[in-house]
């Protein structure tokens, strides 16, 4: 579908939503996530809606359901958060939608700056400041949307009973966020790299924490850099892979230094703190368990631990018939959901998209010489890595010390 005809469709929608004529005119393409296809228009004057401006979101299908799967999620993501109120709110409001066409209407956000730009253009004492922000705007997300998750859970319950199907590609597709865990280990183990006894058994754990965690809020997940946007205030966009989770995952995807973000910004201790002590402030009444000093270290640690394997895995870029061929159980999931893997086109590009690269990925210095793409891949993980040493390395537990060591010898193969 060309700009045009999804324009069209998209004041098709307005339309039946809010009657009248709706127009859209003065279309701007903006960049979007994958392969979705983004745009902002001017609304022309009519009583029956009052926005200036709207962003239209096109998510064609790629071949592969896995990836299909997020449009629906993120209809019902912007379906919850449109519900809140506008002070913990977290991103736009959803506007209109139409799932066959995928395609659907948000409120526009404005012209502000990126968290990538703002970064990008900083000193270490903005820096501090920026993550202080955001670390508010994180923890008034996640105390003002605890204990609504039935109220999601609905959404999604009546969103995935219309399609046949959808329900059970929605709980493998959040599965594999899990087996991705544990793709991570067996890819360091193949690389011939030691993982201690502390690693695997926090990273067990935290599996089972990423959705039986008691600490659960509404969560964007994937907080990348230029899917957080300053305007009139913080707001989160991109909600493929939203839903209700254990919220320490959000912060130590943070502290871990924004994993598949490619970057210049080394680990801040001082913005860390400055990060995690403005999240505390708005969440403490919420949990305050977060408060105690060994919790915070425990949740925060293991989540990171969970982000740096993940990042492996997902580096590696394996397709869903690899995945399928490496693990019974999963490929014995994917029958369940109706998945032919070996049919399925490959998973959509990454901004980075290190095609087979596997667990060579982490092969030594002196088994060079790596690609372009290769040493934009080693560099991030080695700096997910090298987050993941210093914040463990602050814990007084000898767990944290063997967890941060483990850490530091990941990141030195990467450089």
């Amino acid at each position: 579908m060309d700009q045009e005809m999804i324009i069209a469709q998209a004041e098709e929608i307005l339309t039946r939503r809010y009657g009248g004529a709706q127009k859209l005119s003065g279309v701007d393409s903006l960049s979007g996530s994958g392969f979705a296809h983004v745009f902002r228009a001017r609304v022309a004057t009519n009583p029956f809606l009052q926005h200036r401006s709207v962003v239209v979101k096109y998510s064609p299908e790629t071949g592969n359901v896995i990836e299909d799967a997020a449009f629906l999620r993120e209809v019902v993501a912007y379906q919850f958060t449109t519900s809140l109120s506008e002070d913990v709110r977290p991103g736009p409001v959803l506007l209109g939608y139409d799932v066959d066409q995928r395609i659907m209407i948000i409120s526009d956000s404005g012209e502000g700056d990126t968290l990538a730009t703002l970064l990008d253009g900083t000193n270490a004492e903005s820096h501090v400041q920026i993550l202080r922000n955001l670390g508010t705007a994180l923890g008034r997300m996640h105390a003002g949307s605890a204990g609504q998750e039935q109220a999601f859970d609905v959404l999604f319950a009546r969103a995935t009973q219309k399609r046949s199907g959808a329900e059970t590609i929605q709980r493998l597709r959040e599965r594999l966020l899990a087996h991705r865990i544990r793709f991570g280990l067996e890819m360091l183990e193949a690389s011939g790299i030691d993982v201690p006894g502390e690693v695997a058994i926090t990273a067990t754990n935290v599996q089972s924490r990423l959705f039986k965690g008691g600490s659960r809020a509404f969560t964007p997940f994937d907080l990348s850099p230029d899917n957080i946007i300053y305007a009139d205030r913080t707001q989160f966009l991109d909600y493929e892979w939203a839903g209700f989770r254990d919220v320490a995952f959000d912060v130590a995807f943070v502290v871990a230094g924004f994993p598949l973000y490619v970057s210049a910004w080394g680990y801040n201790e001082e913005a860390v703190d400055a990060f995690i002590d403005a999240w505390l402030h708005e969440v403490k009444d919420t949990w305050p368990a977060f408060m105690h000093e060994d919790t915070l270290q425990a949740r925060i640690t293991g989540a990171m631990v969970s982000w740096a394997l993940s990042s492996l895995s997902v580096m590696g870029q394996f397709s869903l018939a690899e995945l399928a061929a490496r693990d019974e159980a999963l490929a014995a999931e994917f029958a369940e959901a109706g998945i032919d893997v070996a049919n399925e086109a490959s998973e959509s590009a990454l901004p980075i998209s290190p095609q087979g690269m596997g667990a060579d990925i982490l092969r030594p210095q002196s088994q060079g010489p790596f690609t372009h793409e290769e040493e934009m891949v080693r560099r991030d993980l080695e700096e997910t890595f090298d987050a993941l040493a210093s914040y463990a390395g602050t814990g007084r537990d000898t767990a944290y010390l063997v967890i941060a060591e483990f850490a530091r010898d990941v990141a030195k193969r990467l450089k």
